[in-house]
C-alpha cells in the first residue's frame, strides 16, 4: 500500500482522535511531539517492542502511527513500503512548511572512495567561492564545521531535516555519501540528487546484502533517481556496466560521463608521475587537456580527484579554475592521512576490506624506499569471510605484518584472530600478533626505520574502539603521535602528504 503525503493530513483530520494540527513526523517515541505522526519501523534488534514504542508515542501526543505491519492500534495506518516513502513525505512536509526546496545534492556511491570524493567536492566548491554541506562517514555539516555522524547515510527524516537546515544557513549544495544500506532502505528518497558518481565495487557488507549481486544492485539504485541530470562512472571498474544499465533505464535520461586511468573515456588520465609529495598527471577532457598537480597520495586518489573535478564542473564551475585549486585540496581525515617522522611515513587509512587494503598497499609500494608495514584488524559481528582475505592481501604486498584488534564489538577477539589466520602459512613472512592496538602501534614506531612506510589500516577517522558494546576513546593519529613523542594535535584536522 502506497500512502502519499497528500493523503495523510486529510485522512487524519477526519478522525475523531485528531485534536491538534499536523506537526510532521518522528522516528523516536521518546522525542515525539504533540501533533506528529510516529513512524514505527520494525526494529531488527527489538522487533517485539515495535507496538510498545508506538503506544508510547501515542501516549506522548502523536496523532497517529504509520507502521510496516499492523500493530493492533486504532490510530494506525499500515504501509509495507514505509522505508521507501518516509523521506519523500518528510521532504514534501518541510517544503510546504518552509515554502522552499531542499538543497541540490551531489551524491557518490561505491565501496571505496565515497568519503574522499564527497570531501574533495565540498573543498573544491568552497575554493570556488560557494558553500557546500558534507554528509557522510566523517561528519555532517557545512564545511569546515562538521559534527560526528552516526551513519554513513542518515535516516530519511534526519537527512531531509538537515538538508533544509543547511540551505537556511546559506549552503549552495550538499555532497553526500550514498551507502548501499542507505540506498536499499530508501534513506535518500526525496532528495534532489542532480549529479551522481560511481567509484568502484569490491566485497563488503555481504553480511547484510547476502550476495555480491544484491550489493551491486543496491549501489545502482542511485542512478535511478528521476531528479538525476548527470551520471559520472568509473569506466575502469568491472561493475561499471551495472551502473550504466541503471542509468539507461532512468526515465529522466541523465547525461553520462566516464573517467579512466587506463582506457579511452570522456575524462582520461595519462602520464602519471608519483612522488612522496603527491602525483602529477595529464587529464584529457572533451574540451581541453590539463596538467594536474595533486598533493594526495595514491593511484586511487587520482580516480577520486577526477571524479570530484567532474562533479563540480557539472555544477557550472570552470574546470581550469578547479584544477588551479587542486594543490590546496586536503582530502578527508583518516584517508591516506600521513605523519612524517625521521624519514619514515606513518599512513592512517580507513581501508577495512580486502580490496581497499590491497589498493592502499599497492599504491604505497610505488613510494617506499625500504620496508612496507601493514597493521590492521577485522571488525567483530561482521562478515567473517573477508577476514583471511584481508590477511592474504597484506601478505601479498607488505614486508612486515602486524595483526591487531579493530572493533571487536560483541565478538571474542580470539575468534576474530583465528579467522584472520585461517588456512594461511606464515612461515615465509614477518608477522607479529599484538591484540592491543595501542601496543601494536608502539611496536611499529619502535621498529620502523628510515625509508619505511607504516600503514595503520581499518579505523581511519574513527576515534573509538568498540569492545563488548562500549565505545572506548581511541584515535590512530593521536596514538602514532604519542608513540613518536610528538605534541598531540587535533585529530579533527587533516594531515595529508
Amino acid at each position: 500500500m502506497k500512502i502519499s503525503f497528500q493523503d495523510i493530513y486529510p485522512v487524519a483530520a477526519a478522525q475523531p482522535w485528531m485534536s491538534v494540527p499536523f506537526q510532521g513526523f518522528s522516528l523516536d517515541s521518546r522525542q515525539v511531539q504533540a501533533g506528529q505522526i510516529f513512524i514505527a519501523l520494525n526494529s531488527y534488534s527489538q522487533a517485539d517492542k515495535t507496538q510498545q514504542f508506538a503506544q508510547a508515542a501515542l501516549d506522548a501526543g502523536a496523532i497517529a502511527v504509520i507502521s510496516e505491519t499492523a500493530l493492533g492500534l486504532t490510530q494506525n495506518w499500515v504501509c509495507p513500503e514505509l522505508r521507501q516513502w518516509m523521506g519523500v513525505w518528510q521532504n514534501d512536509y518541510l517544503s510546504k512548511q518552509q515554502n522552499s526546496k531542499a538543497l541540490p545534492v551531489l551524491a557518490v556511491t561505491g565501496t571505496n572512495g565515497k568519503t574522499t570524493i564527497a570531501r574533495i567536492v565540498a573543498e573544491l566548491l568552497v575554493l570556488s567561492g560557494q558553500r557546500c554541506a558534507v554528509m557522510g562517514t566523517t561528519g555532517n555539516g557545512i564545511l569546515p564545521e562538521l559534527e560526528a555522524s552516526s551513519h554513513t547515510t542518515l535516516d530519511a527524516l534526519h537527512l531531509q531535516q538537515l538538508l533544509f537546515e543547511y540551505k537556511a544557513k546559506g549552503a549552495d549544495f550538499a555532497a553526500i555519501e550514498a551507502s548501499s544500506h542507505g540506498l536499499e532502505q530508501g534513506r535518500l528518497n526525496g532528495c534532489d540528487i542532480q549529479i551522481a558518481a560511481y567509484s568502484n565495487l569490491s566485497r563488503d557488507h555481504l553480511d547484510y546484502h547476502g550476495t555480491f549481486e544484491a550489493y551491486a544492485e543496491a549501489k545502482a539504485r542511485l542512478f535511478r533517481f528521476t531528479s538525476l541530470k548527470v551520471a559520472i562512472i568509473n569506466a575502469d571498474d568491472p561493475h561499471a556496466t551495472v551502473m550504466l544499465d541503471a542509468v539507461s533505464h532512468n526515465s529522466a535520461h541523465p547525461k553520462v560521463l566516464t573517467y579512466s586511468t587506463r582506457q579511452a573515456a570522456d575524462y582520461q588520465v595519462f602520464a602519471i608521475q608519483y612522488s612522496l609529495s603527491g602525483v602529477n598527471f595529464h587529464l584529457k577532457t572533451p574540451h581541453a587537456e590539463y596538467q594536474v598537480q595533486s598533493p594526495l597520495l595514491g593511484h586511487f586518489n587520482i580516480e577520486n580527484l577526477v571524479a570530484s573535478l567532474i562533479m563540480v564542473e557539472q555544477t557550472g564551475v570552470d574546470l581550469g579554475q578547479l584544477i588551479a585549486h587542486v594543490p590546496e585540496v586536503k582530502g578527508a581525515p583518516g584517508r591516506m592521512q600521513v605523519i612524517r617522522h625521521d624519514e619514515r611515513l606513518f599512513v592512517i587509512d580507513y581501508a577495512h576490506t580486502p580490496d581497499a587494503l590491497t589498493q592502499v598497499l599497492k599504491t604505497l609500494k610505488r613510494h617506499v624506499n625500504h620496508r612496507l608495514w601493514a597493521i590492521f584488524g577485522c571488525g567483530g559481528d561482521r562478515d567473517r569471510g573477508k577476514r583471511p582475505l584481508m590477511t592474504q592481501s597484506a601478505l601479498a604486498l607488505a614486508d612486515q605484518l602486524v595483526l591487531t584488534s579493530d572493533n571487536p564489538r560483541h565478538e571474542q577477539p580470539a575468534q576474530i584472530f583465528a579467522d584472520m589466520k585461517a588456512g594461511i602459512d606464515f612461515s615465509a613472512h614477518e608477522m607479529k600478533e599484538i591484540h592491543d592496538r595501542r601496543e601494536a602501534i608502539k611496536y611499529a614506531v619502535k621498529h620502523a626505520v628510515a625509508g619505511d612506510i607504516v600503514v595503520i589500516a581499518g579505523k581511519g577517522h574513527e576515534n573509538y574502539q568498540e569492545i563488548e558494546g562500549v565505545r572506548h576513546w581511541f584515535d590512530d593519529v593521536v596514538e602514532v603521535q604519542g608513540a613518536l613523542g610528538c605534541q598531540p594535535l587535533d585529530p579533527n584536522l587533516i594531515y595529508t602528504a
